[in-house]
């Protein structure tokens, strides 16, 4: 009997320990399901989200998706979209965890032919409050795709083999500075001394690329750079995208950022923002200096300006450094001047003698009507003021008559008394 029950329990353990080793190797996992791999330019498609296999209590997902080929329509409670970013927030009711929850549904309209990544990624607490690592869900949406001659063609197309570029690149902080832009290389941010890493979410445009992200943890006070890596699939490219992160003491005195920039000879483009760091201008062509206007938020930051002498035909880059109080930080403003050349000066001189003599024209056409609106006004006043004087005699006429009246009966009146007496 003994043996029989030593026997239950040596199973019971050896079950339990198979059900916990194979609970370790089930992976925990944020699923993308879609209703629908290829969808139509109009054509609605939902998803859903699946989290398996990891004990949670609460989290904040983002989702982050292609605008230029998607639309978001809406989701569900508790969701929120900004800027190409779905945050979607869910808490256990009971707070206790749970170790399998469905998510949905997240509406979609294509919009133009090509590949869309959707992202899918976030923070996981479980429910003593410690922080669960996950894999970030990600899949690819096709817009426009009809057959397979056509899905050959769209991936061909979309899938280029040499391209480095992201798709998206966010961090888990706010502040990042300027707004991601697929051309633009580098960024800029300041983190409080307490923050001591980053997360950091890179999608290529290709996802056959391959995204290598170092130096995003172990953060020294002072200047440090992140490398966002993205080798093409063919192996023959790579780029790298940098994210200058400053770890201050003292935010302030982090402030790089200009208050003001302007070019005397020409306008930005676009218009100055100092979250921005790209702009574009276009000088005449017997300019071959420029004079910039370049003035920090904070008096004692510094501010250097390269290359604004030396204009050459063409595209000129010009790079103004600000540098900020604490001497570490400094932040990069690019300008891209297009210098015309004499064919292109005369073309534009011409363009701008039309647009003048279009701009004169219409002067002249409102002053024309401007005239003949005045004299339609005084032949107006004119009618007025002829009609108001007719009144007025009118008026004269009727107050002589009521007055003639008055004396008439008033002599009337007299000489009826005058025979009584």
């Amino acid at each position: 009997m003994v043996k029989k029950k030593s026997f239950k329990i040596l199973s019971l353990w050896i079950i339990l320990i198979f059900i916990n080793i194979t609970m370790s190797f089930a992976k925990s996992e944020i699923t993308v399901i879609f209703d629908k791999e290829n969808i139509q330019i109009g054509e609605d498609m939902g998803l859903k989200i699946n989290i398996a296999n990891v004990d949670i209590a609460s989290f904040t997902l983002e989702i982050y998706f292609n605008e230029t080929n998607l639309a978001y329509i809406s989701g569900p409670e508790n969701s929120n979209y900004s800027n190409g970013r779905i945050l979607y927030i869910w808490v256990s009711e009971t707070g206790e965890n749970k170790s399998n929850i469905d998510i949905g549904t997240f509406l979609f309209k294509g919009k133009e032919d090509g590949v869309s990544n959707i992202v899918v990624t976030g923070e996981f607490y479980n429910s003593e409050g410690k922080q669960i690592q996950l894999e970030n869900g990600k899949k690819e949406i096709r817009i426009g795709v009809n057959n397979g001659q056509n899905q050959a063609e769209q991936i061909a197309e979309s899938n280029l083999s040499d391209n480095t570029n992201l798709s998206i690149l966010r961090i888990n902080e706010e502040g990042i500075s300027p707004d991601f832009n697929s051309d633009i290389k580098e960024y800029y941010f300041i983190a409080d001394k307490n923050i001591n890493k980053l997360e950091v979410t890179a999608i290529p445009e290709n996802p056959n690329a391959v995204v290598t992200i170092t130096g995003n943890d172990n953060f020294i006070i002072g200047k440090n750079t992140i490398d966002i890596k993205v080798e093409s699939e063919d192996k023959t490219k790579i780029d790298i995208y940098r994210i200058f992160v400053t770890r201050a003491e003292n935010i302030e005195m982090a402030n790089a950022n200009l208050e003001t920039l302007a070019i005397r000879q020409a306008t930005l483009n676009p218009e100055f923002d100092n979250n921005v760091t790209y702009y574009k201008a276009e000088i005449e062509n017997d300019i071959n200096k420029i004079d910039i206007l370049a003035i920090p938020q904070k008096e004692n930051a510094t501010v250097k300006i390269a290359k604004n002498d030396e204009m050459q035909i063409g595209l000129n880059k010009i790079e103004i450094t600000v540098t900020a109080e604490d001497g570490i930080t400094d932040k990069k403003y690019v300008l891209e001047v297009y210098r015309r050349n004499e064919e292109e000066e005369i073309k534009a001189q011409e363009e701008q003698k039309l647009e003048a003599e279009k701009l004169s024209a219409i002067l002249e056409e409102n002053q024309n009507n401007n005239g003949q609106s005045a004299v339609e006004e005084d032949n107006n006043q004119d009618k007025i003021k002829s009609k108001d004087e007719k009144i007025n005699n009118n008026i004269r006429v009727e107050i002589w008559i009521i007055a003639g009246v008055i004396v008439v009966i008033g002599i009337g009146f007299y000489f009826i008394m005058w025979r009584r007496k």
